[in-house]
């Protein structure tokens, strides 16, 4: 059971939200009184909008740890997956008032305000996790983003280049380092992250767009007008499946 709790974790880490909400919950019939394993459940199952199953993990973390940074962390999160920012960002602060250095506490503050579109505190924010925790590959990457955001550019593409020196699969990192380095005038560097991004994601319309418009700008008009194109099919094969 130990290992399996591990692997669960490990898919967290990795964004495998289906595989973690499916091993912890065998973990938690097993091991009823880990708090830690039902932290990591609740959210798991929130990113996957399983709002009901979510809420059940949380009543029992409830009855398990009473009042506790991690289900602060968690009932933040629900808050924010909702559409309620005032309170998911009220739960995370009482969160960090219980323990400032919670890890991931700083993060997902961040993560609210810059879907609220303030960019300074959502900085303020992600600098805080990164000083707490260097290693939060997540908390740096939005840190370059929001950067990014505020045209601090040098800034922002420096923050890029670590992320992906830590995670050289982080496709999200190359797509918004080759934008960056393109609108700076550094085609061919930023036609190469693209390519990178583009390998990653080939299943995107926005990657493959910006590497068409890349691949424009460096002279290559075949292949960005065949990139465009890919581009425009995969965004019509997006519409269809959205119909109801």
């Amino acid at each position: 059971m130990q290992a399996k709790q591990l692997l669960g974790l490990s898919y967290f880490m990795l964004e495998n939200y289906p595989k973690t909400s499916q091993l912890l919950s065998d973990v938690i019939v097993a091991r009823p009184f880990n708090v830690g394993v039902y932290y990591t459940l609740a959210l798991s199952l929130i990113k996957e909008g399983k709002k009901e199953e979510s809420d059940q993990v949380i009543k029992q973390m409830v009855l398990l740890g009473g009042d506790s940074p991690q289900l602060h962390v968690v009932l933040g999160q629900a808050y924010n997956e909702q559409g309620e920012t005032a309170k998911a960002l009220e739960e995370l602060q009482l969160a960090a008032t219980l323990d400032s250095k919670f890890p991931m506490v700083h993060y997902y503050s961040g993560l609210v305000y810059l879907k609220g579109g303030k960019f300074d505190e959502s900085t303020r924010e992600f600098e805080t996790e990164l000083a707490l925790n260097p290693g939060n590959v997540q908390a740096k990457y939005h840190l370059g983003f929001v950067l990014l955001a505020q045209q601090k550019t040098a800034a922002g593409v420096k923050i890029m280049r670590e992320v992906i020196q830590t995670k050289p699969d982080f496709a999200d990192a190359y797509y918004e380092l080759g934008k960056a380095l393109v609108q700076e005038g550094e085609i061919k560097d930023g036609v190469v992250s693209l390519e990178m991004a583009a390998k990653l994601q080939p299943d995107k319309s926005y990657v493959q767009y910006q590497l068409g418009r890349a691949y424009l700008a460096a002279g290559r008009k075949a292949e960005g007008e065949n990139h465009l194109e890919i581009s425009r099919q995969l965004k019509e094969k997006e519409r269809q499946q959205t119909k109801p």
